[in-house]
């Protein structure tokens, strides 16, 4: 299953990278997306509004959002940590470059959970790994 898992988190952020919108096919109904460790937002979000309301607020904020997904690292059965660089566009044209990394839990061939850090040491020992 974890071969499996891999490949949605590698659709899911594709896909968003793609279009700039959520996959929602893939994310369960109850999903929750902890951003509480996140440099610019610190909340948690519940469900499909949920993350559509963390999307309107990314978007409030930033002129341009691109995801690149740059490794995907299986945890376990249901976890994978997806490292990203991201490159933020502000209204006055300026780019800023940030890293990060996302634990997703799966179940069922969904995203149950998804937990968000500044780091990719942060999310490998949250899952009990280290780097």
């Amino acid at each position: 299953m974890s071969q499996a898992n891999v490949e949605v988190a590698r659709r899911f952020s594709e896909h968003f990278t793609r279009t700039g919108e959520v996959d929602f096919s893939v994310i369960a109904p109850d999903a929750v997306f902890d951003n509480s460790n996140a440099m610019f937002d610190g909340a948690v979000y519940r469900g499909h509004n949920g993350v559509r309301t963390y999307l309107a607020l990314l978007r409030g904020m930033w002129e341009g959002i691109r995801f690149e997904p740059q490794e995907f690292i299986t945890v376990d059965e249901d976890r994978v940590i997806v490292t990203v660089r991201m490159v933020l566009r502000g209204r006055d044209e300026i780019e800023a470059v940030a890293h990060s990394a996302t634990l997703y839990t799966f179940s069922e061939g969904k995203i149950t959970h998804a937990k968000a850090f500044q780091s990719e040491a942060d999310a490998l020992e949250a899952a009990g790994l280290r780097e």
